[in-house]
Order: C-alpha cells, then sequence, then structure tokens
C-alpha cells in the first residue's frame, strides 16, 4: 500500500502538476488520520470490552458474597430469636408475683448461660477486591455508590454488633466469676456446690442476675434488629442485580 502511495505522489512530481500533488498530499494525510482514528476508536472499544468482562465477573461474585451473607444472616438472625426468647422467658418467670429466692437461685444456678455466639462475620472479599485494585471505577456510577453505601452499612453492623456483643459477654464473665454455672466443663459441680448457694447474698444476686440477663436481652435485641435490616437491604441489592443483569 505504501509503494502504491509513493509510486502516485513520484508520478505527479514527473508530470510536474504541484496543484494535483497538493491535493493528493491532503487527501493521503486525511487518509492516515482517517485510518490512525479508526484503530483508536476499534482499541478504545476493545478496552470497553475487556472492561465490562472484568466488571461483569465482578457484579457475579458480588451476588455470590450477598446471597451467602442471606444465608448468614438468617441462621445469626434465627440462633438469636431462639436465644432472646428463652431470656425473655426467664425474665418473665423471674418478675412473676410467685417468683421468691428459690427460683432466683433456680434459675442462676442451673438455667441461666450469659453466653453468646461470636459468630460476626460478613463476605467481604469481592468489595474489596473491587477497592484494592481500582476496578471499581468500571462500574456504573449509581452501582458503585450502591455498593458502596452496603459495604457502609455491613461495616456499622459488623463494628456495632462486635461492640454491644463484647460489652454484654464482660458482664457475663464477672458475673461467672462470682457465682458458677452448672455446667459439664465445671471443675466443680454437684452438691459440693450446695453450701455455696446456701451463703449467697440474695440481694446481691438480684442486682448481678438482673444486670447480666437484662444486658444479654438487650444486646439479642439491638443486634437481631441491625441484622434484620442488613438482611433487608442485602436481598433488595440482590434484587436489583438479578434487573441489571437482565438490562445488560
Amino acid at each position: 500500500m505504501i509503494k502504491f502511495f509513493r509510486k502516485i505522489r513520484q508520478n505527479l512530481l514527473m508530470e510536474n502538476n504541484t496543484g494535483k500533488y497538493l491535493k493528493y498530499a491532503i487527501g493521503e494525510i486525511f487518509l492516515v488520520v482517517f485510518g490512525i482514528l479508526i484503530a483508536l476508536q476499534i482499541n478504545n472499544w476493545n478496552e470497553q470490552v475487556k472492561g465490562q468482562r472484568v466488571a461483569n465477573s465482578y457484579i457475579k461474585s458480588l451476588q455470590a458474597d450477598l446471597e451467602n451473607d442471606v444465608k448468614a444472616l438468617d441462621n445469626l438472625i434465627g440462633g438469636f430469636e431462639m436465644e432472646l426468647a428463652k431470656n425473655l422467658a426467664l425474665a418473665k418467670r423471674l418478675s412473676s408475683p410467685t417468683a421468691n429466692t428459690d427460683t432466683i437461685k433456680k434459675i442462676a444456678r442451673y438455667e441461666f448461660l450469659p453466653y453468646f455466639n461470636p459468630t460476626n462475620e460478613l463476605n467481604l472479599s469481592t468489595f474489596n477486591a473491587l477497592i484494592a485494585t481500582g476496578h471499581i471505577d468500571l462500574l456504573q456510577r449509581d452501582f458503585a455508590k450502591k455498593i458502596q453505601e452496603h459495604n457502609a452499612f455491613q461495616l456499622f453492623v459488623l463494628k456495632g454488633s462486635e461492640f454491644n456483643i463484647k460489652l454484654a459477654a464482660d458482664v457475663g464473665k464477672d458475673y461467672i466469676q462470682k457465682y458458677p454455672l452448672n455446667s459439664p466443663q465445671n471443675a466443680i459441680n454437684g452438691q459440693i456446690m450446695d453450701s455455696f448457694w446456701d451463703q449467697t447474698d440474695d440481694n446481691q444476686l438480684k442486682i448481678e442476675l438482673n444486670a447480666v440477663l437484662t444486658s444479654k436481652i438487650f444486646v439479642l435485641e439491638v443486634v437481631n434488629e441491625v441484622r434484620k435490616e442488613l438482611l433487608k437491604r442485602t436481598k433488595k441489592l440482590i434484587l436489583e442485580i438479578e434487573d441489571k443483569s437482565k438490562d445488560d
């Protein structure tokens, strides 16, 4: 092709036709520039296609993370609801007009457990990868904003849950150091502990059992409320991703 254009230029020069030569030269420059622009456009299009493929891969991975979060949150919420029901039932018995010192000691010694399920995790790997690589810029701006807002709420729930659970767990830790639980893991169980409970200060036991039980009920309720809100938002975001995939 280059030889072809060179031959045309040489012929025009030999004819000593400057006007035709200039017109041809301008036309040749135009063709070269046009070819470069087309090449750049094709390259840009290829880059866009590659970027979209990467973005779609991230979106699928993000959807999988969110679906796993739904399962995890369902399990956590269900477990906390069962635990909350048990502890509310204990509180109801302790507040009954028929409750007495024996009721308090029975619940404190044999029934109440201040423990929490420590599981408090979500699937953040895809979002973290998007941020770390800068590939979040490949996503549509509105969608990127949505997942950033969702991640911010995820972190709020994780940190808030961790803080509240630790707070109540610390209260429970202090409690069990004063009042041993009826647990197979205890070094001492059975009748040998009778003397301890017989000598327990009843009023002090009331105060401390009330504090630890109230703390546990409060945390179970608060943590479950924010987890339920996160579950609702997660399901909504999954639906938006599914709708987006259909449109694409």
